[in-house]
């Protein structure tokens, strides 16, 4: 690489995945592009000993800077990457993930391309066949469903990203205002998408580049989970109805809703419990509430941090 290459920071945010978290570290500080930053933001409960991924931090601390911060919330750990990364080029995974050494070189070349300021990378999922030829990165603006398909090995423009793998430019994320931590709840559903959202109104595109691609563990602990299903059905109704209510047109919402009032249903059926129906609505209820405030971005640069 030449002197000239944009640095890059990849964003880390972690809860509970010690194990995981030192495999992603190991593909990581393999990459094949500098200069390069790995910013790991952990929310896991401290112990008195460091863990394995801490101690392997340790062993690259020219690479790898380690934050323990005492928050938890997956939009407030990513806020706080990226307000501390020491790059321009944000590249967010998950602590769950695999890749190979163009990961970063490939996000980078996307994320150069005129006009583009955001990037979707590829993510395949053991649990899933995957689709190489599918359309990926849509959204539906008359279900406000976010349509995935990551998978596919094409390069093309997209709407949203996946939230395990995703890149863009600080400042794009600085102007679009950070990730929304209002819609930390649960396990943080269409966080990215309503970030993209908020990208592309202003006026800033995305693109998907298959080959930047992970591989995701989706690992069975640890992370943003929601403890039961009432949560997670509040959770869900509550960030969708958000992205309803701010992204979409007046002929666009009674369709949106009505496909959001279905999903609800589907859960209480499949769930055999009804009362997740007046969850569901409630959580709708809230969400419209939350569609009227100003969107939260905190600040966490290091100094600062409470």
């Amino acid at each position: 690489m030449s002197d000239r290459e944009p640095g890059a920071t990849v964003i880390i945010a972690t809860l509970n995945r010690g194990e995981f978290l030192l495999d992603t570290l190991k593909d990581l500080v393999a990459q094949d592009y500098s200069p390069l930053e790995i910013l790991v933001v952990d929310q896991s409960m401290a112990t008195e000993a460091p863990s394995p991924a801490e101690t392997f931090a340790r062993g690259y601390a020219d690479l790898i800077r380690y934050h323990r911060v005492n928050f938890r919330g997956l939009p407030q750990a990513r806020n706080h990457g990226w307000q501390n990364a020491k790059y321009e080029a944000l590249i967010f995974v998950d602590d769950d993930i695999r890749c190979g050494p163009c990961l970063v070189r490939e996000h980078l070349r996307t994320l150069r391309f005129p006009g583009v300021s955001m990037v979707a990378g590829g993510v395949e999922e053991r649990t899933l066949a995957p689709d190489l030829d599918a359309d990926p990165g849509k959204f539906s603006f008359w279900t406000a469903t976010p349509v995935r398909s990551f998978a596919a090995r094409r390069e093309c423009p997209a709407m949203h990203v996946a939230g395990c793998n995703f890149s863009i430019w600080r400042s794009v994320l600085q102007q679009a205002g950070g990730v929304d931590e209002t819609l930390a709840q649960g396990a943080a559903l269409y966080e990215e998408t309503e970030l993209c959202l908020r990208v592309m109104d202003c006026g800033f595109h995305i693109r998907f580049n298959g080959i930047a691609r992970v591989l995701h563990l989706l690992a069975g602990q640890g992370g943003c989970r929601t403890p039961d299903m009432s949560s997670y059905v509040a959770a869900l109704a509550h960030n969708r109805t958000i992205l309803i209510d701010r992204y979409l047109t007046w002929f666009q919402i009674p369709s949106a809703y009505i496909r959001l009032l279905l999903l609800i249903s589907s859960y209480a059926a499949h769930h055999r419990n009804p009362r997740l129906l007046s969850t569901g609505f409630q959580g709708i209820v809230t969400g419209r509430q939350a569609a009227q405030r100003p969107r939260l971005c905190a600040n966490y640069q290091i100094g600062e941090l409470v």
